[in-house]
């Protein structure tokens, strides 16, 4: 589920309403057990039995991928408040100092709620305490005492009795008040240091939301160029292989070392015509490279252990993969073998005798850790790498990486880089696996 503001909310009311229930409960045996009031002890549990049944659909409904609406939050708050309004009826209304608990549910829909749902909350709770005003029922102490109040012989016995009896009453109303307002400004406090918390998450991911569209402006760029570029260098490109077909016939067959370099020319352009045919023939037709495919990963791997040992094939480069569950599937993309192979390449180029590619998996993810023996990263290019082209290479743009950041984020994979403690680099890449259902 994604976990949206709404969500917070409710689950915060979730965690608020158990402890109301354990309140309540402690509140009825309080009074019952220590005051010796006799309330009306089956509609009371009644309505708290309601109360547990409804937070037990809470928790199954926080488990639900569905989103939680503006709607779903107001519901809540309005049940709550009808519920406690049908606890005072049973134990003094609008008599009762814990009425004033009405005001915590209306604070907390002016405070994440748009203003039509606080008013609708508002006419909810004056119609409420209204009512609680004229019909509820007396605490039964408190009806006794009004009775000996009234009664003329109690007073002919003994003319104080009066005054005790309004005094320990309005005693007990003050505390009543007292506990009240305690239990209003910790529930308050608690709520909206919850909320505070809530928007500071919602202001982070806002903030990586204009870094992530930050980049795929930049990314958009870059395509852009990418496909000039392409266009561009065809021509060259085609003169260059011509040129070397003439110099190859040009020169004697005994020069080999000459022939040699040449064939390994040949082959560089040929690779380079061959990637500026598939970044063409993407303009327009972006499923080539961005079509995604359910694979397993040791198959998948395999394949892309053999595509390397032929693009690199002077590099000793050891694999291991024995912790990787054999049905694990991933989602697989031209663009993440792509971004994989630029990374195992920039490894290559650093520590051609010397790199290691190590595979694992858990129950959610797979883990591709890649390490060198090269002289490591700089500082910069720890704080830089990922976030924009950056590169120490001579003739290097840096823009190989950033894309390959780029293309494993969009997979929903994470990948880190690092220095080892002993000699040279260390990348690791999460990628999440498929879910067998």
């Amino acid at each position: 589920m994604k976990e949206t503001a709404n969500y917070f909310h409710l689950k915060r009311l979730f965690v608020l309403r158990n402890l109301a229930i354990a309140g309540q409960f402690s509140a009825l045996l309080v009074v019952l057990l220590w005051l010796k009031i006799d309330l009306p002890v089956l509609p009371i549990s009644l309505i708290i039995f309601q109360i547990i049944l409804f937070n037990a659909f809470v928790w199954m409904r926080l488990r639900q991928p569905k989103r939680v609406t503006e709607n779903e939050i107001f519901i809540h708050l309005a049940f709550d408040l009808l519920a406690l309004a049908l606890l005072l009826y049973f134990t003094g209304g609008a008599t009762n100092p814990f009425v004033m608990l009405f005001l915590f549910p209306l604070t907390i829909t002016v405070t994440i709620l748009p203003v039509r749902y606080a008013w609708w909350l508002a006419v909810l709770a004056v119609i409420c305490y209204s009512l609680l005003m004229f019909n509820y029922q007396a605490l039964p102490m408190m009806h006794n005492m009004g009775h000996e109040m009234n009664h003329a012989a109690a007073q002919a016995v003994n003319p104080g009795m009066h005054g005790q009896l309004l005094s320990s009453e309005y005693d007990l109303h003050l505390m009543g008040m007292w506990l009240a307002f305690i239990l209003n400004a910790g529930l308050i406090t608690y709520y909206v240091y919850g909320m505070s918390n809530t928007l500071r998450l919602q202001n982070k991911q806002l903030a990586h939301a204009r870094e992530q569209s930050i980049r795929d402006e930049q990314l958009v760029i870059l395509g852009t160029l990418a496909a000039s570029t392409a266009h561009e260098l065809g021509t060259p490109l085609g003169t260059m292989s011509l040129l070397v077909s003439e110099l190859e016939a040009e020169i004697d067959d005994e020069n080999r070392q000459v022939h040699k370099d040449l064939e390994n020319l040949k082959s560089q352009i040929g690779r380079c015509k061959t990637s500026l045919s598939d970044l063409s023939a993407s303009v327009g037709m972006s499923s080539d490279l961005y079509g995604s495919n359910i694979e397993n990963a040791v198959d998948y791997f395999a394949r892309l252990k053999d595509e390397i040992a032929l693009i690199r094939p002077e590099a000793n480069v050891l694999y291991a993969w024995d912790a990787v569950d054999p049905l694990s599937r991933i989602v697989t993309s031209r663009t993440m073998s792509l971004a994989l192979i630029n990374i195992i390449e920039n490894a290559i180029d650093v520590s051609p005798d010397f790199v290691k590619w190590i595979l694992s998996s858990d129950q959610y993810s797979l883990s591709v850790e890649i390490l060198d023996h090269g002289p490591g990263l700089s500082e910069k290019a720890l704080q830089t790498i990922g976030k924009q082209p950056y590169s120490e290479k001579e003739l290097g743009l840096g823009l190989g990486l950033y894309l390959a950041y780029a293309a494993i984020r969009r997979q929903g994979g994470q990948i880190t880089q690092s220095n080892r403690q002993t000699k040279g680099s260390r990348t690791l890449i999460s990628i999440p696996l498929e879910q067998v259902i």
